[in-house]
Formats: C-alpha cells, structure tokens, sequence
C-alpha cells in the first residue's frame, strides 16, 4: 500500500508539473464546436449538448480560485486526447441510437450525482440527549482522586468496571470524562485535517490525551467515523453488497455474424500460385540475360518509366496449376491467378500477363475463351439461382421446386469436377487443357441448356401467381416435339409440379386451400357475413400495381393450353365442394376419394407418365433395380398390410399396422425420383422425340379425381335441390307459359295503370301474384318477389313504359344462386317485359269496339265520315298482324325446355354452361341482344303507335255515339237538310258542326307512323338475316 501511494504521488507530480505545451486550446475548442454542430445537423442535439456540458464540466475542475496555467494546460490535453480517441461518433450512434442514449443518459446523471455537495447527517450521542448542560456547565468539577502506586497495573478492563461502579449512568459509550472525551476529538479533527489515515482510511482512533486524568481509556462501541473531507455518497458508506450492475438481455444461443474475408483464401490454399503477392517466374535455363526479356522489360518500364499505367510481370505457370484453378473456378468464383471477377458485373475474364509453357499465348486464350469462360459463367448463373430461390425468401414453392431440379442437375457435374480435381493431383502428367474440355464437352453443352432454360422460364418481377403460372407455362412450350431439350424441359415440369400437386392433394383430401404464398392459380372468394367460405375464383392480375410488360404476360399465360387445364380443374372442383359443402355430403365424398386415392397426386402423376411410356418400351414403368425395394424389405409389410385391409375400424387398423404404414410412406418419400433419373428414364424410353405425354397424364389423373365429385354435384343439383322444378317454375311464370293463370292478375295491372291509380306497391303486388300461384305452385310461389326498380317509370299511364320499371326476383339457396345467377335472371326479366308488352298491345288491340254509327244504313255506300272509320279499322288490323307475328316468333323460342338437357350433363361445369347457353339463346332469339338494339327502338314505336290508336279510337267513338256527352248529330245530310222545313235547318246547323272531326282526326298521321316503322323494321330484319346470317329471323 505504501509502494503503490507512493507511485501514485510521483505519477500526479510529474502530471502537475509538465508544461503541456504542445496543446492548443482554441484548436481543441474548434474541434469540440465542429463536433457539437455535427451532432446538430445530424439530429442528435441531445449527443452534442452533453458533450459540450461535460467538456464544460472538465475544464472547470479543480474548483478552487488559484489555478495555475499548468493546471489547465492539464485539462485541456485531456479533453484533446479524448477527441482523439473519438471513433466515428455519429455512425456509432446510428448503429446503437438506443444503447447509446442509455449510456449518455447514465453519465450525465453519475456526472449530476458526484457533483453535489454530501450532506452528512450528525447522529447525537443517545447518552446526551436528556442531559441539561446549563446545569451541569454550573456545577464545580473536582479532580478525582489519584490512584494508589498498588493499582497502577490495572487493566483497561478494570477501570471500566471501576468507573461504571463510582458513577453509574445509563448509555454511557465511553471510560473517559466530558473535557477528556472533547480533548480526543478536537485532536482528531486536526489529525483528519492532515490527511494523516491509518491503513483502514474509514476509522481513527486517537493516542491518549497528555492532560488526561487516565493513561489509558476505552471506546465500548467503536463507531465508523467519515473524518476525511472527502465527498462519499451514501451507497460508499453502506455495509450492504454491492451487486453487479443490470446488464441487457442476451440471445438464448450465441450467433456469429459471417463476414467476408478477403485473406481466407491465402491463409487456407498451401499453394504458392494462389497467393497474389508472390510472383512465380520461370527462368529459362540459358543463362544470357536476353533469356528473360520479357520480366526484365516490364521490371525497366515500371521503374523508369514515369506515367500512370502499372505494367504487370508476365506470369508462366503450369498446365496443372492453371487446372486446378478452373476447377476451383467452377466451385467458387474469385480472382485468382489466370482469371479476374467483376465484383458490379460477375463478369470473369481472363489475366493478359498469364500463361503456360506447353501452348502459345494466343492459343491458351482462344480455348479459355471458346470453350470454358462460357461454362464458368453458366454454372455461376445457375449456383446463383439455385441459391436464391432455396435459401432466400421472396420466391414461390413452384419455384423453389424448380431451384432443386436445377441442383439435382447440377450436382453430378460437381460431383465430375470434384473427381477430375483428384485426377489432376494424382496424374499431373496426363491432365491437360485440351483432355479436360473434351472431357467435360457434354457436360458444358448441359450447363449452358440448363442457363438458357432458366432464364427462359422464370419471371423476376410480379406477383407470386403470375411467376408460378409463368413458369409451367413456359417449361410446356419447351415441351412441344419440336424443341430439341424436349425430355429435360419434361423432367423440370414434372418436378415443378409438386407444389400444384401438393395444393391440389391437400384440396381433395382436407377440402382446404393451402396455399400460404399465394401462388395457385385460383383463390377464395370470401363472403362477409357467410360462415363457410364461398367459391373459388381465378387469380387476376392487379392491373394499378402491375407494369403493362406483366400485363401482356398475363395475357400469353392464359391462352397456354397447359394453364386452362389447371384451371378449369380448379373452378370445377371448388364449385363442386362449395355445392357438396351446402348440402352437407362433402365429408361423404372426401372420405370416399381418400380411400379410392390413398396415395399422393404427385406419385400418381410420376406412374401415369412411365405408364404413358411403356407404350415406346415396356421396361420404363417397371424402372432400375435400385430404385425397387427387395423382397425381403416388402413381403412382411405387404403381408401385414393384406391381412389388415378388412378393419374399418380406424384405430384397430392404427394399433396393428400404423407403423407399417409410416414405414412405407416414409420409403415410398425416398423413392421420389429426381431430375437425372427422370431424364434417364426418358432417354430409355426411346431415342426420338416424344408426344405431349405430362398433360395428358395429368388430365387423365384429375378426370378421374373430378369423376367421384361430379357423380355426388350432379345428384345434389337434380335430385337434392330440384334444380329442374326451378327452371320450370321461371319459365312458366318468367317467360310466360302459363300466362293462362295470370291472364286476370296482368289485366287488371293493365287498367290500373291506365288509370293512372296508386298501383307501384311492390308489396301489394307481391302478396297478389303469390296468392295467384299458391295453389299451383305452393313450393315456389312464396319465393317470387314484385319489386319496383323506377319510380319515375312506375309513375306512367303508358303501359310499355310503367313495365319497364318493375322486375320478378327469386329466392334462391346459394347453391342454386351458383346455378341460376343475376345474369340469368336479368335475362329473363328483359324477356318477362317484352312479352308483357306484347300482350298488352294484343290485349288492348284486341279490346277496341268496332265502331257503329247509329240511325244509318249499314248497306249504304260509305261517305267521307265513314271512310275515316274504315282506315282506323285497318290499321287496326295492321297492327294485330304485326304483334301476332312477333309473339308467335317468340313463342317458338319460349317453346324450348331446358329440363331435358340436364340429365345429360356429367359435371357442373356443364350443367352451367348449359343453362348460360340457353340463356345466351333466348336473349338472341328474343332479340333483346345488343346487335338488335335498332329494332327494339322500332318496336318501342310501335307500342306507342298502339297507345296512340287506343287514343285516337277513344276519340271517334265519343264523337260518333250519341250517348256521349261529345257525340256529333251527323245523320242528315246537306241535301236532306235544304229540302226539310225550319226544324230540319235548325238540326242542319247542328250537322255542320259534325265535320269538326274529319278536320281534327290523326288517322293519316297514324298511317304514316306505322307504314314508316314498318319500312325500318324490315330493313334491319333484312340486314339482319341476309348480310349477318340470322336465319331464323327469315320468318319476321
């Protein structure tokens, strides 16, 4: 202890007494503002203000009034020698902002906490508290009596228990009297003054007084005294252990960040050739300095040469070395000895200063050239892919199942190069350039196929369903039996398939789609307040998010025969589950596909396409030995499986035979063929090129999955839901075949709305026409709704046009709203008007009164009154004609019956086709298609030519009629009138008012209406039939 003080001393006098000179303060004050208003602009005020107050803190100490300059010089070395050791403070904080404002919040406040002043709280002595000093200051003090020379060996023991006995107090610490006890403690504050400290620093214990009445006094209970003058916060003072600080939580397992190391290579290749800083030169064996020209000009021209360019020392090697590097070139690509990589663009290109002694310069060029950069490139292409799409995310299982064919073709030829390294160290002498490329000449043709064909096949940019569907579609085409790489391009599509396969397999087997990275082609279509989910639909291209390049991708993707196929299976079987679901029948028919179907799609897929091809050699299905389990492996499983296969009790079956069962799932995943075995069974099949045969094996797998659904969907559709009772329900009453039963109900809507009364309520209107069909439909009658769609049009006294704001709506299942949708039904609502307003117009044509003038001769010739009469009666007629033509046209169209078709439909895909054709059909042929829109104008014409009639027919029967207020006396002439008396002139003034009708009927402008409209009709009907090929509008 006293050593290390004494260094300390001697280390703190030379601190004190060196001048520092060397230190500039206002340089130091530069760099500290410089620092702060870097923090500032960085936005780490809070890092620069501490900085700057504890920099202010350290060179305002020592706190005392004369400091000298050598004292300062001091500190601001110190803060100088801080700023030096400064690392990159701001990047620091930006790597750890949170650790970082931790810390600086813990040193300001240990910084705030050692500053202030310590407060040091004085415990009275218990024995003093109750004691009156006044009084006892009052009293004389006498000495006490000296002891006799018998006892001056008394024991500091003994004179405590003396004392204790003479003058008993209560609490009484200490032997020594009050003035002898103040003496020891004035003498121990001057001692403290002078830093004079024992070994223990924390306590003192003063010599005895020299006025003392005693020799010798004792303390009872010592106690720790804090006599020095410095500051000590409470934690210092306390006997509690000090634990160790809180430190952050750490990782459960300790991982270690791999960086890149650019002298790993050196350190772990023996070889002097790899290492760049050794230049390896072989000096021929002439001893003429000439011998080495090449080095010795390249050494001159970088020595005396003054210019920028550095001259490389030419490099001669051996072919064994420069074989070696290929083929770490091959594992690894780095710059090396011969070849330089491009770290921006990858690109490898070869040294010019290199070269070996068995071939010329140009010659070792033009073959690394030709024949192996090429390569190299390509199995850096396909590592690069095969490693960003199987240990990254942001790809697709589709992919990534491509990735993995891609490295099961690779992997051979590294497995090739990896032997051929061997070779190279055990026969140096026979391994050469040119046995090498011929060597690996089939296995470069490979690489540079299996580059070309990745880069043909895999989208780099779009979403996950448009770069899976993207990438079997285009792994079809090179399929075709056209392409040269036809077998390989069929390999890689059957092992991309496992990711469509296992969705698929999960589909038919739980009735769920897994498809967690969104790449199938079909997804849900989520109902919001329905608690099974709804149908599936086709994934669609979001055309806001997309370039228009993935757009017209999207577009090539759809029109693959390959992609329909997948998706038409899709639409099929979702339709068909949600359908089975609604029934409640899915769990019967999943059950009864898992037991036809125990094994996975994708083994079903790989025997279906070997089958396929024992049709070119019948030793292709059975496959290699090695791939065949041997008897004695399989007989006992296959025996313990047969003598099972009668439990139908699930968990019998498992007691008995689970393990088995494991077993050969487990060994039937070991037997997944790979790409190269794939290909192989390919090529032995047959040396030439080969059918489509991977979709057709797969169409015929997924027919015969389909198959089971559509016997239950079909059944479900006719017999469970009647779907048949339905269609003839609307026919009847949507295209009006059983207009005899609502004949009342649709007359009386007529005169209503000719009456112009409150008729638009749907309600009433509803509850009406279901007590009209009740007793003819009870099943179906209370789900037919009247519903008013237009309140302007329902507001009309004109029939055509109150019809055209009223609609029939069903209420459907939502299992029959998948068969007859809203497309449907508006369909037969345009029909249900349009025959509403033919029967309107033959109803109200037909309804007209012929006209009978009265008091007049029915065989008298006709005069002018009369002859007007008679063309109304023709137009009349003019019009029933027309309208009967077109209703009974229509009629032959209404006459058709879809029930008969639905019995002959296999699946629902045509049980809704079916239905969209016949649909597609009646809305041709009852000319409510957008190609007839002219017509339909011409013919809303003449619905009102009929209204117009109906006016102008009201019209002459008012002023004819003699009963009507209107009616006009014409039943004397002019010539009768001259010849009669006075009362014959008063009715002849009465008859020449008569002639107000012929001057104020509309009968010609009627008659040119109709004969215009006519003419336009037979216009489009000619167009129609003879220049765009609608026959069977040949009747109209």
């Amino acid at each position: 202890q006293r050593e290390l003080r004494h260094q300390e001393q001697l280390a703190w006098s030379l601190v004190r007494q060196h001048s520092f000179a060397t230190t500039n303060s206002h340089e130091v004050k530069r760099q500290l503002a410089g620092l702060v208003e870097r923090f500032r602009v960085e936005n780490m005020t809070s890092f620069g203000e501490a900085v700057k107050d504890l920099s202010e803190k350290l060179l305002a100490q020592p706190e005392t009034e004369t400091r000298s300059q050598t004292e300062q010089d001091v500190l601001w070395s110190l803060l100088d020698l801080v700023l030096a050791m400064t690392n990159e403070p701001v990047q620091n904080i930006r790597r750890n902002r949170l650790d970082m404002d931790r810390r600086r919040e813990q040193v300001v406040q240990e910084v705030e906490t050692a500053l202030q002043p310590v407060v040091e709280v004085v415990v009275p002595n218990p024995a003093e508290v109750g004691v009156d000093w006044v009084a006892l200051l009052s009293e004389d003090f006498l000495e006490p009596p000296s002891p006799p020379e018998s006892l001056s060996d008394w024991t500091d023991s003994d004179e405590s228990s003396i004392a204790s006995s003479q003058r008993p107090e209560p609490l009484v610490n200490t032997s020594l009297e009050l003035a002898d006890m103040a003496d020891v403690y004035e003498r121990a504050l001057e001692e403290a003054g002078r830093d004079v400290l024992t070994i223990d620093r924390n306590i003192y214990l003063p010599l005895s007084p020299p006025n003392s009445s005693r020799s010798a006094f004792h303390i009872t209970q010592p106690k720790v005294l804090a006599l020095s003058g410095r500051r000590r916060d409470r934690l210092g003072r306390s006997r509690l252990p000090k634990l160790a600080p809180l430190q952050p939580p750490s990782l459960a397992s300790q991982v270690v960040r791999s960086t890149w190391d650019g002298e790993r290579l050196p350190r772990l290749i023996h070889d002097h050739w790899w290492r760049g800083d050794v230049h390896v030169l072989t000096i021929p064996t002439d001893p003429r300095p000439l011998a080495n020209f090449a080095v010795s000009y390249a050494q001159f021209l970088g020595r005396n040469v003054p210019a920028l360019r550095d001259y490389p020392l030419p490099k001669t090697l051996s072919e064994s070395c420069l074989l070696r590097e290929i083929l770490f070139m091959f594992a690894s690509p780095a710059s090396c000895c011969f070849f330089e990589l491009d770290e921006l663009t990858g690109l490898i290109k070869m040294r010019d200063n290199v070269t070996i002694c068995s071939v010329t310069v140009g010659a070792l060029r033009h073959v690394i050239k030709k024949e192996l950069l090429h390569a190299l490139e390509d199995m850096r292409d396909l590592r690069g892919i095969i490693k960003k799409h199987t240990m990254f995310t942001g790809t697709t299982g589709t992919l990534e199942c491509f990735a993995y064919g891609l490295r099961d073709m690779v992997q051979p030829i590294a497995l090739k190069l990896l032997e051929y390294e061997a070779f190279v160290d055990k026969e140096p002498t026979k391994a050469t350039l040119i046995h090498f490329v011929h060597s690996f000449r089939k296995q470069f043709e490979q690489l540079h196929l299996l580059r070309h064909l990745a880069k043909d096949v895999i989208l780099r940019i779009g979403p996950p369903h448009l770069r899976s569907a993207f990438l079997l579609s285009q792994l079809y085409k090179h399929t075709q039996v056209h392409v040269p790489h036809q077998k390989l391009a069929t390999s890689l599509l059957l092992v991309s398939l496992r990711r469509y396969c296992s969705i698929i397999d999960a589909w038919w087997r739980r009735a769920s789609l897994e498809d967690s990275q969104n790449e199938f082609i079909v997804e849900r279509r989520w109902v919001v307040d329905a608690k099974l989910d709804a149908s599936v639909r086709r994934r669609n291209l979001d055309l806001d998010n997309s370039s228009s390049q993935n757009a017209d991708i999207f577009v090539k993707v759809q029109n693959c025969p390959f992609y329909r196929m997948l998706l038409e299976h899709a639409l099929d079987s979702g339709d068909s589950q949600v359908l089975l679901a609604n029934v409640k029948v899915l769990g019967e028919m999943l059950s009864a596909s898992n037991e036809i179907q125990p094994r996975s799609l994708y083994e079903e897929l790989s025997d279906q396409l070997f089958d396929q091809l024992s049709t070119y050699c019948p030793d292709v299905a059975r496959g290699s030995s090695t791939e065949v389990d041997t008897e004695h492996e399989q007989g006992p499983a296959k025996l313990a499986l047969a003598a099972a296969r009668g439990l139908s009790n699930a968990d019998i079956r498992a007691l008995f035979v689970g393990r088995v069962e494991e077993r050969a799932a487990e060994r039937r995943l070991r037997r997944l063929l790979v790409v190269p075995q794939i290909l192989e069974r390919l090529e032995a099949a047959t040396c030439l090129q080969i059918r489509v045969e991977l979709p057709n094996a797969l169409r015929q797998i997924l027919q015969r999955r389909q198959a089971l659904a559509n016997v239950y969907a079909v059944r479900a559709y006719c017999v469970d839901l009647e779907v048949g009772k339905h269609l003839q329900f609307l026919r009847h009453n949507l295209l009006l075949e059983a207009y005899y039963l609502l004949l009342p109900y649709y007359q009386s809507l007529f005169r209503r709305v000719e009456a112009g009364e409150g008729w638009a309520n749907a309600s009433q209107l509803t509850t009406e026409l279901g007590n009209v069909l009740e007793s003819h439909y009870p099943r179906f009658a209370r789900d037919l709704h009247l519903r008013v769609t237009s309140r302007l049009a329902s507001g009309s006294t004109k029939v055509y046009e109150a019809l055209d704001g009223l609609e029939l709506a069903y209420s459907m299942s939502d299992s029959l709203q998948g068969m007859i949708r809203s497309r449907h039904m508006r369909v037969y609502n345009a029909v249900w008007r349009l025959m509403l307003k033919i029967k309107w117009a033959c109803w109200k044509l037909e309804n007209l009164p012929f006209i009978r003038r009265s008091k007049r001769d029915a065989y008298a010739p006709l005069d002018l009154l009369g002859l007007t009469v008679r063309r109304l009666e023709i137009l009349r007629f003019w019009l029933i004609y027309l309208i009967s033509s077109l209703h009974t046209h229509i009629m032959q169209c209404l006459g058709q019956r879809i029930e008969a078709g639905l019995g002959k439909c296999r699946n629902i895909r045509e049980l809704k086709a079916h239905h969209d054709e016949y649909t597609s059909w009646l809305k041709t042929f009852c000319l409510l298609a957008d190609d007839f829109s002219d017509f339909r104008s011409s013919l809303e014409q003449l619905f009102h030519l009929v209204f117009v009639l109906d006016i102008e027919w009201s019209s002459c029967s008012s002023y004819l009629n003699d009963g009507d207020a209107l009616s006009l006396d014409v039943s004397l002439s002019d010539d009768a009138a001259a010849g009669a008396g006075a009362g014959a002139v008063r009715e002849s003034e009465g008859g020449g008012r008569s002639l107000e009708y012929l001057a104020l009927n509309q009968v010609v402008e009627i008659e040119m209406t109709y004969i215009l409209c006519h003419q336009k009709l037979a216009e489009i009907l000619n167009s129609l039939v003879y220049k765009q090929g609608y026959d069977f509008r040949e009747s109209l």
